[in-house]
């Protein structure tokens, strides 16, 4: 017993070490993953500059996907706390456009991690975690944290989208989760607005009244949707 209690601060000890190391490599690699792209960047050089060897990298990580996946967990996380902390405002609506103002946050927030979202490589992750639920195959952290933090986000999107058809009354003509994957589509639309303003040095205002135009026609388009 008393050798487990002796040993007990020192495993505790250790885990935090892991941690903080892990959370070193995470924050060099989405430096590296924004900047080159998923297919440029080397694993090699992600240990370089985090100080470590590559082998090393691999005691934390059981592949460049698994790196990755764990870079872009932490951009879902950013744009949830963000997305959930805006539409909990008493004076921000629960609605698509609040979700909108939302992403125009992160977006100006972090825009290095919302470089990742336009990585093709997002997708090939995605599928992969699919498959091995599928198969009974088990997770790597990484995975798992990606698709804890992706599904966080999902809900929330649902909720919203879920609340806009309350308030257009067509709530029992429509599945939300449907709306979710078309909205899903106008995802980028919406980050190549905020981005392009964001290279042209466009004003705030300009870019959010862009925005207000796209969610006016999606509040349109739902207003009057029908079977």
């Amino acid at each position: 017993m008393s050798k487990d209690k002796a040993a007990s601060p020192k495993a505790q000890r250790l885990q935090r070490e892991r941690e903080q190391r892990r959370k070193a490599i995470i924050k060099v690699a989405s430096e590296f993953f924004s900047t080159q792209g998923y297919e440029q960047t080397m694993v090699e050089e992600i240990a370089q500059a985090a100080g470590y060897t590559k082998m090393t990298i691999y005691n934390y990580f059981e592949t460049k996907d698994d790196i990755f996946a764990a870079v872009v967990s932490q951009a879902y996380q950013k744009l949830y706390e963000i997305m959930n902390n805006h539409l909990r405002k008493a004076e921000v609506s629960y609605e698509l456009r609040s979700m909108g103002d939302a992403y125009f946050a992160f977006f100006e927030r972090y825009p290095d991690d919302a470089i990742l979202f336009e990585s093709g490589h997002l997708s090939a992750i995605t599928s992969k975690i699919v498959k091995k639920i599928q198969n009974n195959e088990s997770l790597t952290e990484s995975e798992q944290e990606f698709r804890h933090d992706m599904e966080m986000l999902e809900q929330l999107m649902t909720s919203v989208i879920a609340e806009t058809l309350k308030q257009s009354g067509v709530q029992d003509k429509v599945d939300p989760f449907s709306v979710i994957m078309v909205l899903s589509t106008f995802a980028q639309a919406i980050r190549e607005l905020v981005m392009r303003g964001r290279m042209n040095d466009q004003p705030e205002e300009k870019t959010k009244e862009y925005l207000s135009v796209f969610f006016n026609i999606i509040d349109q388009g739902l207003k009057h949707y029908d079977d």
